[in-house]
């Protein structure tokens, strides 16, 4: 979704809906809060397929569990896939065009895909409900993944918000039955799903090894953390498309210094934008956003940004999805929590996609 005010960029039908930092900035925090910790509430108990009725917060939340397939006594990395706007939970886990995801689990890797709130548990649900602007603050509907602009969205500015806590606590309860790779959580997803992966790894990059944010919203905005329309953050990264920009997609100020991660940033290329139609028209361009990403995280010393263009669109990697996603896992599981990034390697990814370690060069 785009730095449109009024959020509606990813209304019917989207796939899934330099500065030197000042000294300021915060540093991120280090220590794991107690539900960081593996346990379950009270009574529940993990099993495979979907969970329900998972009481978090006050509220009741599903999420689905796919384990991998294997070596059941080694612990397993784990993929957290998320949907966007218009598609749903199962559709990410299970259709070729919305993910696949569930197919990871066949290569070792614990799946855990959370729901989200306006879907209310159902795993089904793709845009209904979910295809709309935010509220309590937030900027869009289907996941907490940006403070809304304005005053109303301040209570946010360091508050990473339920669902970066849920998806801590979803882990964690899974990790009391299987056996999970502490250092190897990673979490992603498309579109909202791509802004939620960049707040999670900018809010919690004590907990995540990494992750692959894909096609998401930075809402670039100015460094007082007041926010620039759609097409004032456009030109902005435009005209400095080295610079590290805020953005209300994290804490303000960014992290001065984040905990070691793995990114890889995914952008669809020259279609990678949305229109809204009517009055409104073009209203979310995915260039400057997943530049303003690769700029912050390739800054950060602890971080190996890895920078993948294709051509596939506002969508989930659609040339050989299955061969990417491989790709993109092992990637993100051959550097392991604390690992340095002077020994990362990165591997030659599937034809069609152009990766790189660093920013993006490809955008302007």
């Amino acid at each position: 979704m785009g730095n449109v005010l009024i959020p509606a960029s990813r209304a019917m039908r989207r796939s899934g809906s330099g500065a030197a930092l000042a000294l300021t900035l915060l540093i991120a925090p280090v220590s794991a809060a107690a539900h960081d910790r593996p346990a379950c509430p009270e009574g529940f108990e993990p099993q495979a397929g979907l969970n329900k009725d998972f009481e978090f917060e006050g509220q009741k939340r599903a999420f689905i569990v796919v384990p991998p397939v294997g070596d059941t006594d080694r612990p397993a990395p784990v993929w957290v896939p998320m949907s966007g706007t218009v598609e749903s939970a199962n559709w990410n886990l299970h259709v070729l065009r919305s993910g696949n995801n569930a197919k990871l689990a066949e290569a070792g890797f614990m799946v855990i895909a959370p729901v989200r709130q306006c879907a209310e548990q159902d795993p089904d649900l793709a845009a209904g409900a979910c295809n709309g602007p935010g509220s309590n603050g937030w900027n869009w509907n289907p996941w907490n993944d940006g403070r809304a602009a304005g005053p109303e969205g301040d209570k946010w500015r360091q508050d990473a918000g339920p669902d970066a806590r849920f998806f801590k606590a979803m882990v964690g309860c899974v990790a009391t039955r299987w056996k999970l790779d502490r250092k190897r959580y990673y979490i992603g997803g498309i579109s909202a799903g791509g802004t939620m992966t960049n707040r999670a790894l900018l809010f919690d990059s004590h907990f995540w090894a990494g992750g692959m944010p894909i096609s998401g919203e930075w809402y670039v905005g100015n460094d007082d953390g007041s926010s620039l329309s759609f097409n004032d953050a456009r030109a902005a990264v435009a005209a400095d498309p080295k610079k590290v920009f805020q953005g209300r997609v994290g804490p303000h100020p960014l992290p001065a210094r984040l905990g070691p991660e793995i990114v890889i940033t995914v952008w669809g290329g020259e279609k990678d934008l949305w229109d809204c139609g009517g009055a409104i028209g073009l209203c979310a361009d995915y260039r400057p956003s997943t530049q303003a990403a690769s700029n912050y995280f390739s800054s950060q010393p602890n971080v190996v940004h890895v920078a993948c263009s294709s051509t596939h669109g506002h969508m989930w990697p659609q040339i050989g999805t299955d061969a990417f996603n491989l790709w993109a896992l092992r990637t993100l599981a051959s550097h392991p929590k604390g690992s340095s990034p002077e020994s990362f390697r990165l591997t030659p990814p599937p034809d069609g996609y152009a990766c790189k370690i660093g920013r993006f060069e490809d955008h302007y």
